[in-house]
């Protein structure tokens, strides 16, 4: 595996949440974010981001929690690329949305920046999610997936987002099947290096400061329970 390898997060603290410890044992690894776009000013602000407390009607909380995401990702050593495709609780006309909302269209128009993002990086190690219990966490694995599987050169990693892996185990079990009846498998990942200083990833985790009260219990998940990483691969026949 690369010193630095390339990740995938549905949001912006997904990947942090689920693999820091993988992206601190990696530096100069690049975190990409699909659903890291939205309206420049949101108003009314939505339930999850009315939890928080942090935002006023009509703030750019893109643009915030973009901020944040940079900042987690100092502390791993890390990279940013931000897409601007639109987070689900935005993808409606009371925010402007334009874009596509049916998931076959978007898993397409996912997938075409992914690969040419990916196609452009240095990295040949990709992180990505499983695809776990959200509509944007399910179009994001389906988006990384279409890309694996016309650039079988590529490694290809898969994580379980977490808390929702812990929440949810039927939720893996159901994305698992759903590899399989995409031809796909998951693997021991082997020997790959996982960093198991938790107090780097509580600091990565703590940079995400508008999310810390409405994750609530979710934090402390995630940083007490080991990441769960597996080698995508084909299945056999």
């Amino acid at each position: 595996m690369d010193p630095g390898v390339g990740a995938v997060s549905p949001h912006l603290d997904d990947l942090v949440l689920s693999c820091a410890g993988l992206l601190a044992a990696h530096p100069l690894s690049v975190m990409v974010t699909v659903f890291a776009g939205g309206p420049p000013s949101v108003d009314p602000v939505t339930a999850w981001e009315a939890l928080s407390g942090s935002f006023p009607p009509g703030a750019d909380i893109v643009g915030a929690r973009r901020i944040e995401d940079v900042r987690a990702a100092t502390e791993l050593g890390a990279t940013t690329l931000h897409l601007g495709h639109w987070d689900h609780q935005y993808r409606t006309a009371t925010y402007g949305y334009g874009g596509p909302t049916q998931q076959p269209a978007l898993i397409r128009t996912v997938a075409l920046d992914l690969e040419r993002l990916i196609m452009d990086a240095t990295p040949t190690t990709w992180v990505v999610p499983l695809g776990l219990a959200h509509p944007d966490h399910e179009v994001a694995a389906a988006a990384c997936f279409d890309v694996a599987r016309v650039h079988p050169e590529l490694d290809w990693l898969v994580y379980e987002e977490l808390p929702y892996a812990v929440y949810l185990p039927d939720k893996v079990l159901e994305a698992e099947a759903r590899l399989r009846s995409g031809g796909f498998a998951l693997r021991p990942v082997g020997d790959v290096e996982v960093s198991r200083d938790v107090s780097t990833k509580r600091r990565a985790v703590g940079c995400y400061r508008s999310q810390l009260r409405p994750l609530g219990e979710a934090v402390d998940i995630s940083l007490d329970t080991p990441e769960r990483l597996h080698r995508l691969a084909r299945a056999r026949p």
